[in-house]
C-alpha cells in the first residue's frame, strides 16, 4: 500500500541484486554493511556511532490507521520493548503497491520543501556549494567531497560515509597504519582521508563485491550512513523556524544511521537518493513535530510521543518510495536506528536487519556483550508476507524443498519494467520496486521502539539480583541475591549500541559473532571501531570466498 495515509555503502547489482550492511550504535555506535547484486558486484559496508496490544494512533489527516502493536521481551533480561507493523493489512489495503500519480507529486514536493529547509539544492547538496562533477557523479558517495573541503556539511551534520577497505588504496594504507598503531599512541593523522569515514564513535566502511567480468565494470548499488550527532533541529520547519533555541544543556543527543541495499538495474540511483535524502526529509518533520508540540503537554505522554515519531518514520519511507528514482526498474533496503534521547526507533523495510546489543564493563577493559532485539528479514515466504502478495495478485516463488529444509531463496515475482521478462525479488518489502510493487512489494516499515531506561534498569537488575532472594541470618529478611564475587554494578557499566546489516554480511557471520566484535570496537582501548568493521568485512569476504572460490562475492 503506496499511497501516502495523510500524513539508511553499497553494492552493484545491475539484475537482481541483493546488498548486505550492518550498522551500530550506543554511547558509540557502529554500522557495518555489505551488499550482493546479480549485476556482478557486491558492496560491503559499515557505520559506527556511539549513544549511550494494537495501538491506534491519528495522522496528520481524518483517517486514523491502526498500527498492529505488540509488546515483546527479549529472552535474556527480559527487556520490554514495542514492535508493529506499520502497513494496515489487506482489508484496507487498495490492491496496489505503488504510489499514484498525485501521491507522487504531492510527496516531491514534500520532500524538495524539506530539502529547502535544509539549506540542500534539489540534489541534496549544499547551496552554493558546488562539488566535483555534475549529474550521477555527484553524490555524497564515495567522494566525501564535504569532507576533505571541496563543499560544506549540511546543517543536519557532517555524515560519515563509506570507503572501501580493499580496493582503495589510499585507505587501504591509512587502515594498516592504524592497525599498527599502539594503545598508548596519539590519535591517527587528522588530515587522513578514513576521518571522513569514522572515529572513535562512528565508523562506515566497505568493500565492493564481485559478481563476474572486469572489477571495473561492478557497480556500486548500496549506501550507508551515520550521523552523530544528528543535527535535525537546525533544519527550518514550513514557517521558517527551527527547534535549535534549545539549549545544549536540555537538548537531548540525537544519532541516525541507516544502510541501504541497492537492487536490480538502477538500485545504485535510488539508495543513492534515500541515503542523500533522508536526513532532511526526517529531520524537517521532527523539527515540524517539536514546534507543534512545544507546549503541548500531551508530548508528556511517551506512548502517545511513541505513536508520533512511528508516524513520522511510516510517512517518510512512503515519500522516499513515492519520490524515488525507481523506474524502470531499481530499489533498495532500509533499515535505519533513530536515537532520540533515551527512546531507540528502529524502522526496517526489506532483508537488511538491525540489532540493539548490550555491553557491560566489568572493571577491566574486558567485558560481557550480549543481543537484545534483532529485526525481522521480510522474506516473501512469510505468512503474512505471502499472503499480502497473492491477495494482490502475486506469485511467490519457493525453491524445491523449501517448505522441509527452509534452504534456498524465496521470490517475489513480476514483470520487470525494463527488459519485459519475469523477476523474482527476493523480498517483500522495500523502497522503490515498483513494477514488484504492483503485485504487493510494499514500503511500509517494521518498527521496533526501546527505551535504554528500561534496557540498562533491566540489565542490573539481572546483574546485581540475578532472580533470586537470601535471608538475612540477622533479620529474617529476604534480600537480593549478589552472586556476582562482591561486584555491583552501576548504570555507567550498562552500554548500549546499535547495528544494521544488510544479507551479505550475515550470510556468513553469525548475529551474536558481529554483536561481539563491534562491541570490542567501540568499548576495547586495543582496537577502534573503523577496525572492527574491518574485521567483519574481511571475514564475511573470506567466507564469500571459500565457498564460491571467487566466482562471487555479495
Amino acid at each position: 500500500m503506496r499511497h501516502i495515509r495523510n500524513i539508511s555503502c553499497s553494492v552493484n547489482r545491475k539484475q537482481q541484486s541483493e546488498r548486505y550492511s550492518s550498522s551500530s550504535f550506543a554511547s558509540k555506535a557502529l554500522i557495518a554493511t555489505a551488499a550482493a547484486s546479480t549485476s556482478f558486484v557486491a558492496y560491503y559496508c559499515a557505520t559506527a556511532l556511539l549513544f549511550s496490544a494494537s495501538v491506534a494512533a491519528t495522522s496528520d489527516g481524518n483517517e486514523r490507521s491502526v498500527f498492529h502493536m505488540e509488546k515483546k521481551k527479549d529472552d535474556t533480561y527480559g527487556i520490554e520493548y514495542s514492535h508493529f507493523d506499520t502497513y494496515p493489512g489487506i482489508e484496507l489495503d487498495d490492491n496496489t503497491g505503488v504510489a499514484t500519480n498525485e501521491v507522487k507529486t504531492a510527496s516531491m514536493k514534500v520532500v524538495f520543501d524539506a530539502l529547502d529547509a535544509a539549506g540542500l539544492d534539489e540534489m541534496a547538496i549544499v547551496k552554493g556549494k558546488p562539488m566535483q562533477g555534475d549529474g550521477d557523479d555527484v553524490t555524497l558517495h564515495p567522494k566525501h567531497a564535504h569532507r576533505i573541503g571541496l563543499g560544506t556539511c549540511p546543517v543536519y551534520g557532517c555524515p560519515y560515509l563509506p570507503l572501501d577497505v580493499q580496493y582503495d588504496e589510499v585507505v587501504k594504507k591509512q587502515m594498516e597504519m592504524m592497525r599498527n598503531l599502539s594503545p598508548e599512541s596519539e590519535q591517527h593523522d587528522e588530515s587522513w582521508i578514513i576521518n571522513s569515514s569514522g572515529s572513535d564513535s562512528a565508523a562506515v566502511l566497505t568493500l565492493i563485491g564481485y559478481k563476474g567480468g572486469k572489477l571495473d565494470d561492478q557497480i556500486n548499488q548500496d549506501r550507508a550512513i551515520a550521523l552523530s550527532p544528528y543535527l535535525y533541529y537546525n533544519i527550518n520547519s514550513s514557517n521558517g523556524e527551527n527547534s535549535s533555541s534549545n539549549t545544549a544543556s536540555t537538548r537531548p543527543t540525537v544519532r541516525l544511521i541507516g544502510a541501504f541495499d541497492g537492487h536490480a538495474r538502477y538500485g545504485e540511483k535510488v539508495s543513492e537518493y534515500v541515503v542523500k535524502t533522508l536526513p532532511a526529509l526526517l529531520g524537517k518533520k521532527l523539527v515540524e513535530y517539536d514546534t507543534k508540540h512545544a507546549k503541548d503537554e500531551e508530548v508528556a505522554d511517551q506512548q502517545k510521543r511513541d505513536n508520533d515519531i512511528s508516524h513520522i518514520l511510516h510517512a517518510t519511507f512512503l515519500e522516499l518510495d513515492a519520490t524515488s528514482p525507481a523506474e524502470p526498474s531499481g530499489g533498495c533496503t532500509a533499515s535505519m536506528v533513530l536515537q532520540l534521547g533515551q527512546k531507540i526507533y528502529i524502522a526496517n523495510a526489506g532483508d537488511s536487519r538491525s540489532f540493539i546489543g548490550v555491553h557491560i564493563k566489568n572493571g577491566s577493559n574486558e567485558g560481557v556483550t550480549k543481543l537484545i532485539l534483532g529485526t525481522r528479514e521480510d522474506k516473501p515466504h512469510l505468512p503474512i508476507e505471502r499472503e499480502r502478495v497473492e491477495h494482490m495478485g502475486g506469485t511467490v516463488y519457493l525453491p524445491n524443498g523449501f517448505l522441509e529444509s527452509g534452504k534456498g531463496t524465496t521470490r517475489v515475482l513480476y514483470k520487470d519494467p525494463n527488459t519485459g521478462n519475469t523477476s523474482g525479488l527476493a523480498m517483500s518489502r522495500s523502497i522503490g520496486d515498483w513494477g514488484a510493487g504492483e503485485v504487493g512489494c510494499i514500503p511500509d516499515p517494521l518498527i521496533d521502539i526501546l527505551d535504554m531506561k528500561e534496557i540498562r534498569k533491566r540489565v542490573l537488575d539481572g546483574l546485581n539480583n540475578n532472580g533470586e532472594v537470601e535471608i538475612n541470618p540477622a533479620t529474617g529478611e529476604s534480600m537480593p541475591s549478589n552472586k556476582n564475587q562482591g561486584v555491583t554494578y552501576t548504570e555507567e557499566a550498562i552500554k548500549v549500541f546499535a547495528i544494521s546489516a544488510t544479507d551479505g554480511l550475515l550470510d556468513y557471520l553469525p548475529e551474536t559473532a558481529i554483536v561481539n566484535h563491534v562491541a570490542k570496537g567501540l568499548y576495547e582501548q586495543q582496537t577502534h571501531p573503523l577496525l572492527a568493521i574491518e574485521d567483519l568485512i574481511n571475514a564475511a569476504a573470506k567466507g564469500w570466498q571459500e565457498k564460491q572460490g571467487g566466482r562471487y562475492r555479495d
